[in-house]
């Protein structure tokens, strides 16, 4: 098998959200990842409904790839676009490899565990983009905020799914430090 993931894509991309999500919301997750994977991102989630298995979908229309980190053992339990599924049976403790498995976090709606999972990006220094335009939950209430003083930025707000694409292509070329190169010092 000759699959190159680094030379593939420019890096991969946590979407977080909520598990149930009404039609427009779907709409804008769908169009999400098609999105990404049309600019080269793989795409890593909780692997399970609503935004995870939406934007999974997206993707997969366009021939993107993407990882599901299920907080269960059996496999079985992701949704039918996860190409690659990570079980992590240890509850809401998934949400921080979630956020670690990405470059950059994305958050489109969400509930408390969403919510964990902006703060889990904040402190380990994941860029991240909140979609705003007509969305509820967390993704809305958090752009343009700090969540505390560690950090000079804020948590970026968009408001298509267009936008947060156009942010995370300028994020990644200002900022290589975040692709797939290797530390010089271990």
């Amino acid at each position: 098998m000759n699959f190159d993931f680094k030379r593939k894509f420019k890096g991969t991309i946590s979407v977080i959200g909520t598990s149930e999500i009404d039609s427009a919301t779907e709409k804008v997750a769908v169009e999400l990842g098609r999105l990404l994977a049309k600019n080269h991102f793989a795409i890593s989630c909780g692997g399970l409904s609503g935004v995870m298995e939406a934007v999974s979908k997206g993707a997969k229309q366009e021939g993107g790839f993407t990882i599901g980190i299920i907080p269960f053992e059996d496999k079985s339990y992701a949704n039918k676009y996860i190409d690659v599924v990570i079980p992590v049976p240890f509850s809401q403790a998934r949400n921080i490899i979630v956020v670690l498995s990405g470059d950059a976090c994305v958050a489109l709606e969400g509930k408390a565990g969403t919510l964990s999972e902006i703060c889990f990006a904040w402190i380990y220094g994941k860029p991240i983009i909140a979609l705003t335009g007509g969305i509820k939950g967390w993704s809305s209430k958090m752009a343009g905020k700090k969540i505390d003083d560690r950090r000079s930025d804020t948590i970026y707000g968009a408001k298509t799914a267009q936008e947060v694409v156009e942010k995370l292509n300028a994020i990644f070329k200002s900022r290589p430090n975040i692709t797939y190169d290797m530390p010089t010092e271990f």
